[in-house]
């Protein structure tokens, strides 16, 4: 074999090492978005799903959305840990609408959601979602 074959063989042997290597290669992880949810129970005149609830762990925010015309509002729960404190925002801006919640999380919080609706001021506690447990990272 010639020199020049063997240069060209070579050089082509290089190329596709280094191809196979950046095949090989791993990219950054990236961590999906998951999305952690709750609906209202269905109460005498009150719809199920009148209201919601939504945590999204990519940006830590919730949205507390109201879904019926029903005439009340929707209050949105959250805490840190099981015994955590409260916290909560409402939504009385009618309906079709949500009202986002910006927070910021430890990537290993544990948090609980709940949703309630609230009629002329007061919480219709019949209403309300049972507490779910949603994981800041999206990782159970």
């Amino acid at each position: 074999m010639n020199t020049l074959s063997r240069r060209l063989l070579s050089g082509a042997g290089a190329v596709g090492a280094a191809a196979a290597t950046m095949l090989y290669v791993a990219a950054p992880a990236s961590a999906a978005t998951e999305i952690y949810s709750v609906s209202t129970y269905r109460s005498g005149d009150y719809a199920a799903s009148a209201g919601s609830e939504a945590f999204y762990t990519d940006d830590d925010s919730f949205h507390i959305c109201d879904n019926s015309t029903d005439g009340a509002g929707v209050v949105g729960y959250w805490k840190v840990g099981s015994s955590g404190t409260v916290h909560s925002k409402y939504n009385g801006n009618g309906f079709n609408t949500c009202v986002p919640s910006d927070e910021d999380f430890a990537e290993s919080a544990t948090l609980y959601i709940r949703v309630c609706l609230r009629d002329d001021g007061t919480v219709v506690s019949a209403t309300c979602s049972g507490w779910k447990t949603a994981y800041a990272d999206g990782v159970a």
